[in-house]
């Protein structure tokens, strides 16, 4: 078999991710997800990567300044949110 007229692996495209222990969300979910939900479900989806993926793979799917731009919104425990806050030099805002 050529390399053209291989078949698709369809486990590795269809294949949850580890860092949804809810709900059961595929790559190319995330990045739908990512693309065009709506902003519950972004920051769901960037809470999740945030909380539970490997520090790399959080990188695969979103940019450090897309989480600087809804830090604020997202759903993190506090020891967390002050660790990435320093991490992604988040500005906490002035009272």
């Amino acid at each position: 078999m050529t390399r053209n007229d291989q078949k698709p692996r369809i486990e590795a495209v269809s294949q949850p991710l580890y860092f949804f222990p809810d709900r059961s969300v595929s790559a190319s979910e995330l990045k739908l997800l990512l693309a065009e939900g709506t902003e519950e479900e972004r920051l769901w989806a960037i809470s999740n990567m945030l909380r539970y993926a490997q520090w790399d793979d959080i990188w695969l799917h979103v940019t450090h300044d897309e989480v600087r731009e809804v830090f604020a919104a997202l759903d993190l425990p506090d020891k967390l949110r002050q660790l990435l806050a320093r991490m992604l030099k988040v500005e906490s805002p002035v009272a």
